[in-house]
């Protein structure tokens, strides 16, 4: 009874903590220190060397991408866990 009473509210902090942890990790994969430059492959390091490069038609791209996977995600996933709190797992008084 428990598990069903807090489903909602275990998504909401799912999607949050998703959210912040793919944000971290995009921010974590080109960053300066020291006078060094250190990157990984990934959609981040592309977007902050496009940002430090001012090549504006790759950043452009990189953002797009990065949108459609969001929405992508948001449609596909959390959508469909939302509903199914809001229909199957909700306790009603």
């Amino acid at each position: 009874m428990v598990l069903p009473g807090i489903f909602p509210y275990l998504v909401a902090g799912m999607v949050t903590a998703s959210g912040g942890a793919w944000n971290a990790s995009s921010v974590a994969e080109y960053f300066h220190f020291k006078g060094q430059t250190y990157s990984t492959t990934g959609r981040g390091a592309i977007i902050s060397q496009a940002t430090d490069g001012g090549n504006f038609d790759e950043l452009l791209a990189a953002t797009i991408l990065t949108a459609a996977a969001v929405v992508t995600v948001n449609r596909l996933l959390w959508r469909r866990m939302y509903r199914l709190a809001e229909t199957r797992f909700r306790l009603e008084t």
